[in-house]
């Protein structure tokens, strides 16, 4: 029989992170239920040697993927391809999952139908231990099945999908040919977006399953990154413009649609107009931008037109992220 899931393990030079994340799924109660894909991506220091101790203590859990590297979103691709579960999610190589609750969606995944089924997260701080837990939202009930288009502008709601509590049925990806980006960062909300719009029902899980650690500065959200990596983000808010400007759906799904591209471009401005410290060089870049944004999507353009103008004033005024960070508090 087919797994319950596919889990797609990213891996880039993680040998410092990866035992805690495999052991988090060496448990006899997964075999044959969780296919867990460990995709070595170019890895040069021992990933790829502990990714195989795994697989071969636990060969009905694990598959290992050793490839050159090709960037997060080529990771992901190579897990798509290989994926055989009902359902398919991803976990970073640095982060783990509550065994004892997998086990528990695993069952709810076993019954289910749903398109997407979404669980809670807890975030770890790498350097103090300190963590934070995001529950389930209120504005939902548990294990109750609903329409993807009834739920999806409720801002109450949608934070929690995302890429850290989502599973989503594999043959919606693979019926649908979704390939992420390859060689850049921030392809995970391309992999929502894209994923999440072909999705017809959708259940929520009171269950805390991803364990994300924060706090490393070499994480791509970290803004510094951002800005060192304004290229990356550029492609892949330029991708899903397009994705969008030529998906075809319903009113209720382009307005969840529009919302998240247009809170991606409000990002993209934040990056050149705030993040980055040399005003001059992010005043350019965000120029530039508008003006390719008005010539290949003149709703998107008019959407955040209101809100690129604060930003540009935030800019002028000297505002840089920390400040902003203060305003926020």
């Amino acid at each position: 029989m087919a797994p319950i899931l596919s889990v797609a393990v990213a891996c880039y030079n993680v040998e410092k992170y990866i035992d805690k994340c495999l052991t988090s799924f060496s448990d006899e109660r997964f075999n044959d239920k969780i296919q867990v894909i460990v995709v070595n991506d170019g890895s040069f220091d021992n990933t790829l040697k502990i990714a195989n101790e795994y697989a071969s203590r636990f060969p009905r859990v694990f598959t290992v993927v050793d490839k050159e590297n090709g960037g997060h979103g080529s990771a992901v691709n190579a897990a798509i391809d290989r994926a055989e579960g009902k359902y398919f999610r991803i976990v970073d190589g640095d982060d783990w999952v509550n065994t004892e609750n997998m086990v528990s969606l695993l069952s709810v995944m076993e019954k289910t139908d749903a398109d997407i089924v979404v669980d809670n997260k807890r975030e770890v701080n790498m350097e103090t231990g300190d963590t934070e837990y995001f529950p389930m939202p209120s504005g939902v009930e548990e294990n109750v099945l609903y329409k993807f288009e009834d739920i999806c502008n409720d801002n109450s709601v949608t934070p929690n999908i995302m890429i850290h509590t989502m599973s989503i049925k594999t043959e919606i990806l693979k019926n649908n040919g979704i390939h992420l980006l390859e060689g850049i960062f921030y392809v995970d909300i391309e992999f929502i977006i894209k994923s999440t719009v072909l999705a017809k029902t959708i259940i929520f899980e009171d269950l805390e399953i991803y364990q994300y650690l924060v706090g490393n500065v070499n994480q791509s959200v970290n803004f510094r990154n951002y800005v060192k990596r304004y290229d990356h983000h550029l492609k892949v808010t330029n991708e899903l413009i397009r994705f969008a400007t030529e998906f075809e759906c319903n009113e209720a799904i382009r307005t969840y649609l529009d919302r998240r591209i247009c809170l991606l471009i409000n990002t993209h401005m934040n990056i050149a107009l705030i993040y980055n410290e040399e005003r001059k060089q992010g005043k350019k870049q965000a120029l530039d931008f508008r003006k390719s944004l008005k010539s290949i999507n003149v709703k998107y353009y008019s959407f955040t037109q209101k809100r690129f103008h604060l930003t540009y004033v935030l800019h002028v005024m000297g505002i840089n992220y920390d400040k902003l960070q203060k305003i926020k508090r």
